[in-house]
């Protein structure tokens, strides 16, 4: 079940360096988060997932850098929430920043997983600082229930700077296992 909206024993930890939009992301364990960041001209997107969004949200309203608890799995009927990190979107006349955004999920087998979802990842708003990362306030969220596929999901995320007319794109797998495994 897909949640627009607002991987679990395996958590990995990255370290954000907030005040520069070139990242660096090494989970503590030594593996690569995929592609979680993407760049389009200025645009900076990184996508990160967890299965804590109370404990992310706490620790991104701490001074910088954050360390947030970030994961690539989760466990069968519990959810797991995306986050969308932003640097650097062009402002309109207003000073305006809007970020719209287009998530594809696809099952292990390759088969899609639900219909695209498309929404506004930033109202119009004014941006976080310039090579600042900020937090935009909407994303997607979801929850592999019972009679639903386990395994390696893809999650392919498109956002487009509306004003700056550029989409950076993102690609990260979750590993989705029976609770009893994790």
């Amino acid at each position: 079940m897909i949640r627009n909206g607002s991987v679990a024993k395996y958590v990995a930890i990255f370290a954000l360096a907030c005040a520069a939009p070139s990242l660096a992301f090494q989970a503590m364990d030594g593996t690569n988060a995929d592609n979680a960041e993407g760049r389009a001209g200025d645009l900076l997107i990184v996508q990160l997932w967890t299965t804590d969004p109370n404990t992310f949200l706490d620790a991104w309203r701490q001074p910088t850098p954050p360390t947030l608890r970030t994961t690539s799995r989760a466990a069968r009927n519990q959810p797991i929430q995306q986050f969308i990190l932003y640097s650097n979107c062009a402002t309109d006349a207003a000073g305006n920043c809007h970020l719209t955004a287009r998530a594809i999920i696809t099952s292990p087998d390759g088969t899609p997983y639900g219909e695209p979802i498309v929404f506004e990842a930033l109202p119009a708003s004014p941006p976080a600082p310039r090579n600042r990362l900020g937090l935009a306030p909407s994303s997607i969220g979801f929850v592999i229930e019972d009679g639903e596929q386990l395994g390696r999901y893809r999650i392919d995320l498109s956002v487009t700077d509306t004003n700056a007319g550029v989409t950076a794109t993102s690609r990260v797998h979750l590993e989705v296992v029976e609770a009893a495994a994790q």
